[in-house]
């Protein structure tokens, strides 16, 4: 698997917004965490916005629902 650069931020988002990413120009990617989680919390929304991007949910047609059942 390719490497990837991913920039992770800290944001308060609302309590049903776990996390987010985003594709950046360069390749890169920005992942935002919603700052109100508990550590145990951001793991695995961190942890889920990167299936996201190991498996190019970005840049595919798939329905979201779709995308988001298949990272878990």
């Amino acid at each position: 698997m390719e490497r990837c650069s991913a920039y992770i931020r800290f944001l308060p988002m609302p309590p049903h917004v776990e996390g987010c990413v985003t594709p950046n120009d360069d390749g890169s990617f920005d992942i935002y965490l919603n700052s109100n989680l508990t550590e145990e919390q951001r793991q695995k929304a961190l942890s889920h916005e990167l299936a996201h991007i190991k498996k190019d949910h970005l840049y595919d047609v798939l329905p979201v629902w779709m995308n988001e059942q298949e990272a878990g």
